[in-house]
């Protein structure tokens, strides 16, 4: 089946979504003293890393 960039993008952002909600678990189960000192956007940084790390490797092509 051919990859289209609609099929790629949608893979991406359902990478993104299953990052986030993984990291909201973890940060939901560290103390509150912890939770406090991470700014936001080391959050949001980590949740797009790794919704394109999922991304890349589920669409890539078989050699």
């Amino acid at each position: 089946m051919p990859h289209t960039l609609f099929t790629r993008v949608l893979v991406a952002v359902g990478g993104c979504a299953v990052a986030f909600f993984i990291l909201l678990g973890v940060m939901s189960v560290l103390p509150r003293e912890i939770q406090a000192t991470v700014p936001p956007g080391v959050l949001g940084g980590a949740v797009v890393v790794l919704g394109v790390m999922a991304a890349r490797r589920f669409t890539r092509r078989a050699r």
